[in-house]
């Protein structure tokens, strides 16, 4: 069964939790440069972007346990 069909089984590409952790690294990244060029609050949203894309990564791997 072609990789883009649903019903591939556990190692079936989830499009919304890759953009998720993207979109969450990409700003996470923004936030940093912000916080480095002087700006100390932009360390909030990093971290909340951060936590969001390390709990979507550690469900994403428990999903790929058999069992």
């Amino acid at each position: 069964m072609p990789w883009w069909k649903p019903g591939r089984g556990p190692r079936a590409v989830r499009w919304s939790s890759l953009l998720l952790v993207a979109a969450c690294g990409l700003l996470v990244v923004v936030c940093l440069v912000a916080a480095l060029r002087g700006r100390p609050l932009a360390l909030a949203p990093a971290a909340v972007a951060a936590a969001l894309a390390l709990r979507e990564v550690r469900r994403l791997q428990r999903a790929r346990r058999p069992g």
